[in-house]
């Protein structure tokens, strides 16, 4: 049940959800105030120069990891697979997240940790196929990483749960992983909350920020200017994590 409440909240509060709002009420009501805020929210959630500006200062920034660090297990968090069935059969679709998976395989090759553990579950509630990290890890044996490498949950569905079945998994497999060092993976816009929750845990983690999402470039009129429909994108994420930071810290999850 909480699973779907937020999901129905992060929709409610979605830029875009916001913006036809208020062109409703305008449409409902003929008062040109209501138009007024559907624009001012439209300009400036599509204006790239400051959502990319507001996402630099909230996400993980990126780090390299020294030639000589080595840690007990890299933690790759799920979240970029989907699937869809074509002829009967479930082919997996990545989402641009997939810079997770990419940087997981980098790290792993160049002999970070000799143990990958990847948590996703199902994508949906509702999805009747393969949970995520039994889909992912047929491509990232395909990339080389030796099957008895990979360690998988698979029950998770959300953040919490990540960090809570991660644990699980920990203490079946791995003695005295209180002491252990772990490298966590995921976008950069969504490792504090994730740190957070594996902290609460008691799973002590470096965070390594992939799907950076914040400016890259020189300003120019293009990405400071040319409204685009990536800002919108880049608001959706961070109010989805606000609120996210927002619900488990009442819920006690971090």
């Amino acid at each position: 049940m909480f699973y779907l409440l937020s999901k129905i909240l992060y929709a409610m509060v979605a830029p875009v959800s916001l913006v036809v709002l208020f062109f409703l009420f305008y449409f409902i009501s003929s008062q040109k105030k209501y138009l007024y805020v559907a624009f001012v929210l439209t300009v400036f959630f599509s204006n790239p120069f400051i959502a990319q500006k507001v996402m630099g200062w909230y996400e993980t920034a990126p780090v390299a990891i020294p030639s000589n660090q080595h840690y007990d297990a890299i933690i790759l968090l799920g979240g970029f697979t989907t699937t869809v069935e074509i002829d009967g059969k479930t082919r997996p679709v990545y989402s641009d997240g997939n810079d997770r998976m990419m940087q997981a395989i980098d790290l792993f090759t160049d002999g970070v940790s000799n143990c990958l553990i990847y948590s996703a579950g199902r994508d949906s509630v509702f999805n009747k196929y393969l949970p995520e990290s039994i889909l992912g890890k047929k491509y990232l044996v395909k990339s080389g990483i030796p099957d008895s490498c990979i360690w998988i949950e698979s029950s998770s569905i959300n953040t919490y749960e990540n960090a809570k079945f991660t644990r699980a998994l920990l203490e079946q497999r791995m003695p005295n992983w209180q002491k252990k060092k772990f490298l966590l993976l995921s976008s950069g816009f969504h490792l504090p909350r994730a740190v957070a929750c594996f902290k609460k845990q008691g799973i002590q983690v470096d965070p390594y920020a992939t799907d950076l999402r914040s400016i890259q470039s020189k300003f120019t009129l293009l990405n400071t200017l040319m409204p685009t429909y990536g800002g919108f994108e880049i608001w959706t994420f961070l109010l989805k994590e606000w609120i996210g930071q927002a619900v488990y810290r009442l819920k006690g999850y971090c």
